[in-house]
């Protein structure tokens, strides 16, 4: 009975992410322009989504000023396409919903009590993440069920994997390290991850090289925008080589999602606040569980879950104390009552 209340728990406090997202969403259409905005007018134009034309369009439309690229790659196209096939008004707010909901759902399996999951409705990088649509919670969504589901379905674990790097492939830079040893996961990934390329040439294969030229680009325009990833403190090979290192160490140090997200925070040159959010239920388990994990985690898990790592300095701290901390946060314990089995015990 307690695992049927856990469940329902769960489902409840997606639904009410849905809702309360949802409507936030449907009441700044009209009023704020969004990131998503950007997402739907390329899947609108998916034979050309990297045509600069088509964002100066919007940006008039719009009254947008700056820069707003599209840089994703041609497989994230296959997410956003069918959100294109509706009006944007609609669009933005089921977009927003349905991806604070998967986000909560994942979310309410790492955190325990998992109704202590609805104070990641009010945390600074969540929040950064949902109001304008942004894709760090699908992303935190599939790594957090990807890394639940690794002992027990990893073949569904490489599934989702290969999605989160298929939206944003600096998620999992650092898979080949977290993922050493799960090798039916990571054969999995491989397989997913080039099925969902090839999927993608239904817009055109031209659209892959259009994409590498798109990135280049938006390389130049990055070191002008609010980064967070400590390589952003100073130009050069040294800094970028031990930002590295240190992503590396996170990554080999805590084999799970803080080495991925932490560790591929450090090794990214283009990162922000919204994107640590799939590392905020594990950070809302470093406080928890303060007396067992330590209170260097329980530091780095307030900073961040407070909005305090806002900086590249802060980055830098946050990440070395991570790497200083006495010990990565436990595994979750075997689970048999829902869809997200548990982590690997070491």
């Amino acid at each position: 009975m307690a695992r049927l209340d856990d469940r329902r728990l769960r489902l409840a406090i997606a639904a009410l992410g849905f809702v309360m997202w949802s409507a936030v969403a449907a009441f700044h259409a009209p009023r704020t322009p969004a990131d998503f905005y950007v997402f739907w007018t390329a899947a609108r134009h998916a034979a050309a989504p990297y045509d600069p034309a088509i964002m100066t369009a919007l940006q008039a439309q719009f009254h947008v000023s700056g820069q707003i690229p599209f840089a994703y790659p041609p497989t994230f196209l296959l997410l956003v396409w069918p959100f294109a096939q509706i009006p944007l008004a609609l669009a933005y707010p089921l977009w927003t919903g349905l991806s604070a909901a998967l986000f909560f759902y994942a979310s309410a399996h790492l955190v325990r009590p998992a109704w202590l999951s609805l104070g990641l409705f009010i945390a600074p990088p969540v929040v950064l993440a949902i109001a304008p649509g942004q894709t760090s919670l699908l992303v935190g969504a599939a790594m957090i069920g990807g890394w639940l589901s690794l002992k027990h379905r990893p073949a569904w674990a490489g599934v989702l994997f290969a999605i989160a790097a298929c939206i944003k492939p600096q998620a999992m830079l650092l898979a080949p390290i977290v993922l050493w040893g799960h090798w039916r996961a990571a054969r999995w990934m491989v397989i997913a991850g080039l099925s969902l390329v090839l999927a993608s040439f239904a817009f055109g294969p031209e659209l892959w090289p259009q994409w590498l030229l798109a990135l280049a680009d938006f390389t130049r325009i990055a070191p002008g925008t609010n980064r967070i990833n400590p390589s952003a403190l100073a130009a050069g090979p040294l800094v970028a080589a031990v930002c590295a290192l240190l992503g590396a160490w996170l990554a080999l140090r805590y084999r799970d999602l803080t080495g991925l997200v932490a560790g591929g925070l450090c090794l990214t040159p283009y990162a922000h606040q919204y994107d640590l959010a799939p590392l905020a239920p594990v950070a809302a388990g470093w406080l928890i569980d303060y007396r067992q994990r330590g209170w260097a985690l329980a530091a780095a898990g307030a900073a961040l879950l407070a909005g305090l790592v806002a900086t590249p300095l802060a980055g830098l701290l946050f990440a070395g104390g991570l790497a200083l901390a006495k010990a990565p946060w436990p595994r979750a314990k075997p689970r048999t009552d829902d869809a997200l089995p548990a982590a690997p015990t070491p």
